[in-house]
């Protein structure tokens, strides 16, 4: 055994323990992931606590860094799309800036992941207060993404949300078939929330592209690194075409 392998690396909220478990799963041989937690003042999920966590990306980002990923994620979906719309990417920026190495958020991920399986029109479940759900409604609008339809579990913690199965997960989903068959996609937000082993299942009994946070996480960070994707049924990862969201990159690279 050597460490001679590709890796890139996770900047997490540090109640998050979802994408420890569900990305190492689905990688391809030759590619391994690295992680560190970011800091907040507390587990509520409120726009406060989760903007809170960008204070702690100097110190989480440069430790990270001496681990040489490839690429960086910055692996919280609301955490990345509440600094406004349109803002999602700075975030990733200042890690690009910082450590040297391109990075990417999981809002990005989500866009560009909903852009080639061709969303339009989605049904959306989340595990968000109604606050930040509906800030979410907003950020895919901006992006040309119609919320047709939502649903959350109103999760207050990121403790509620990580007790929540992925099996939980489907049947709420299905729960919502009615105001699916109106919609072309499902997405179900939150990088704290098991879903990977459900979307098969769901896209075959639904006949529609299901996209998760972690799912389009992982599908951006292989992409960007043009990675062997893993041989997984979902239909993100049989995607061909995708418009890619500009990845940033450090700014002694870019000029």
């Amino acid at each position: 055994m050597n460490n001679q392998l590709r890796r890139f690396g996770v900047l997490a909220p540090p109640g998050n323990i979802a994408l420890e478990r569900e990305l190492p799963l689905a990688l391809p041989a030759g590619v391994t992931m690295n992680h560190n937690r970011l800091s907040r003042p507390g587990s509520d999920i409120s726009a406060d606590s989760l903007l809170a966590m960008a204070q702690s990306i100097e110190r989480a980002a440069h430790d990270l860094a001496q681990a040489h990923p490839e690429i960086i994620l910055y692996g919280c979906t609301s955490g990345s799309f509440l600094a406004g719309l349109g803002r999602e990417a700075e975030v990733a920026q200042r890690i690009a800036d910082l450590t040297g190495i391109a990075s990417i958020t999981t809002s990005t991920a989500v866009v560009d992941a909903l852009r080639a399986v061709g969303a339009q029109r989605v049904f959306m479940l989340t595990p968000y207060p109604k606050d930040i759900t509906l800030h979410e409604v907003d950020f895919l609008r901006h992006y040309g993404i119609a919320t047709d339809g939502w649903d959350t579990f109103e999760c207050p913690t990121s403790e509620a949300i990580r007790a929540v199965s992925s099996e939980r997960v489907a049947d709420r989903v299905l729960a919502n078939r009615h105001r699916i068959d109106r919609c072309d996609t499902v997405f179900i937000s939150c990088t704290n929330l098991l879903t990977m082993d459900q979307i098969a299942a769901l896209e075959q009994e639904l006949d529609k592209p299901v996209v998760s946070s972690n799912q389009a996480s992982l599908w951006a960070v292989l992409r960007h690194m043009e990675a062997d994707m893993p041989g997984r049924p979902d239909r993100l990862f049989a995607a061909r075409g995708a418009v890619d969201v500009s990845l940033p990159r450090p700014a002694a690279a870019a000029a």
